[in-house]
């Protein structure tokens, strides 16, 4: 008799920070309570080392679709869809004999659905998608999802949570971005919460999958704690803002970067506030984060009672981190910092010894399909990481991470490549930057133009100009042609 396939649980939170789960243990800026998380990194292992390709919203998880950088796949944005002949992941699970659902946030294509992509049920917020907007009276945030009807709004109604409303909205003061607060408090139950939700949405997929006599690949997808950080107590006041010491970084004077960062920063309109309009920010992101891991809680054990928690391989993990203050900074955008790129991975299922190799996020996909039993149909950008996840003292002799940007609030295609000494980023028409990260971890100080480094730097252009060829990047052209000068 066949040995029975596992079950796979992709759940991935929005704009993460990797030190707000405590299993990393980096506790230094925040001590963020997520003990449900905890202890699937304790059953299992994590990866310390996992970097998303492209720190956006849809270009992170169009690439997790695919195995394919968002330069390959055609999603370099929010809004640009795939090109002709990509694989989908949702298809190849579904293919390979699996029930697959999916759960939350899309943002994965502006015009395909979870089914156009092989799922099998599933409620999604459409487009940019924020399923509060046009159900809280108070909110400003206006970005309701494309779908009609909203299941965000149709599952309140069913559960006594009509009339649902905010307060206490925190905007920054440019005048010419009073559209989307950075957290708002929550006028009612843990169960009228967008989280609660998604993880309901979860819980109905699990026992639909339970039915059938195939195993399950479910995608659950949270909004938070992208802003508007939207929590109900006790989440909005768990953390008290003062606890959120200052972020190294937030000295920096953005003089050595490119001009669009400094512009990044006046157009949130958030400098006048100083770090203490970041400690009430951060204060609601951590509650946003917890909130979520009590929702992982209640996933887990739904899993447990319907007896295939232990048959189940469970991933956290998230598209992107969050700046939140790093740099003055907040959210994410044309910047190559480690708060955004470096992600959190926790796998629960397969082994027990936590992983310092480099790995991809969008290297996912030929792992689910690993597991499956099966491989991509077309090729993919990176490989199967199931043999690290099964034995964590192995090291798959990656040396270096390659990430890349193309448009969010405006065009600046960007390149970046770091290791563990070195981060080099490109800016295809600014400045360069180059970062020691032994001396200065917090990529504080741009020693690109440094003649001390010219030799660092030679090195690093060389590793990049190798990335950008064997990946095909478009971005090589105007490279090639200018990085002697550069």
């Amino acid at each position: 008799m066949a040995k029975k396939r596992k079950n796979i649980l992709l759940i991935m939170s929005d704009q993460q920070r990797m030190d707000t789960v405590g299993a990393y243990n980096m506790k230094e800026f925040c001590d963020v309570k997520t003990p449900n998380i905890d202890r699937l990194a304790q059953e299992g292992m994590k990866f310390n080392n996992a970097y998303t390709p492209s720190a956006i919203c849809a270009p992170a998880r169009a690439a997790i679709m695919t195995g394919l950088y968002p330069h390959t796949n055609g999603v370099i944005d929010n809004f640009t869809d795939y090109k002709p002949g990509v694989s989908f992941l949702g298809q190849c699970m579904h293919d390979a004999g699996y029930y697959c659902g999916y759960a939350g946030k899309w943002h994965v294509s502006p015009s395909r659905t979870p089914r156009d992509c092989g799922f099998d049920d599933g409620k999604p917020f459409m487009g940019y998608a924020f399923p509060g907007s046009g159900v809280y009276k108070h909110l400003i945030f206006n970005q309701p999802p494309d779908n009609k009807p909203n299941y965000y709004e149709e599952w309140l109604k069913e559960h006594d949570g009509d009339g649902v409303d905010v307060s206490h909205g925190f905007l920054g003061d440019n005048p010419a971005l009073q559209i989307q607060e950075m957290f708002c408090k929550l006028e009612g139950r843990v169960e009228d919460s967008i989280e609660y939700f998604v993880a309901d949405e979860t819980l109905r997929l699990i026992d639909k999958a339970k039915d059938t006599d195939k195993p399950f690949f479910i995608w659950a997808n949270f909004w938070g704690p992208h802003s508007p950080s939207i929590v109900p107590e006790p989440y909005y006041s768990m953390y008290d803002p003062a606890s959120f010491p200052e972020h190294p970084s937030y000295k920096d004077d953005m003089l050595d970067k490119p001009y669009g960062y400094w512009l990044t920063e006046k157009m949130w309109g958030l400098g006048d506030y100083g770090w203490k309009g970041f400690q009430e920010i951060f204060a609601r992101y951590a509650g946003h984060c917890t909130l979520i891991d009590d929702m992982v809680g209640l996933i887990v054990k739904k899993l447990k009672e319907t007896g295939l928690y232990d048959d189940t391989v469970i991933v956290y993990t998230c598209d992107h981190g969050d700046c939140m203050g790093a740099h003055k900074l907040i959210e994410k955008g044309a910047f190559t910092f480690d708060e955004i790129y470096h992600i959190p991975m926790v796998v629960k299922g397969l082994g027990h010894t936590d992983n310092d190799s480099f790995v991809y996020l969008h290297e996912l996909m030929p792992t689910f399909l690993d597991i499956a039993g099966t491989q991509p149909p077309t090729p993919v950008q990176g490989k199967s990481f199931l043999d690290l996840m099964e034995d964590g003292s192995r090291d798959n002799g990656r040396t270096e991470v390659y990430g890349e940007y193309h448009n969010h609030f405006y065009v600046a295609r960007q390149r970046m490549v770091r290791d563990h000494e070195y981060q080099l980023t490109f800016n295809e028409s600014e400045r360069g930057e180059l970062y020691d990260l032994k001396k200065d971890p917090y990529q504080i100080h741009n020693v690109c133009y440094d003649p001390a480094y010219a030799k660092v730097k030679e090195k690093y252009m060389n590793i990049m100009s190798k990335h950008m060829k064997e990946l095909g990047d478009p971005a090589g052209v105007w490279f090639h042609r200018i990085k002697q000068w550069y």
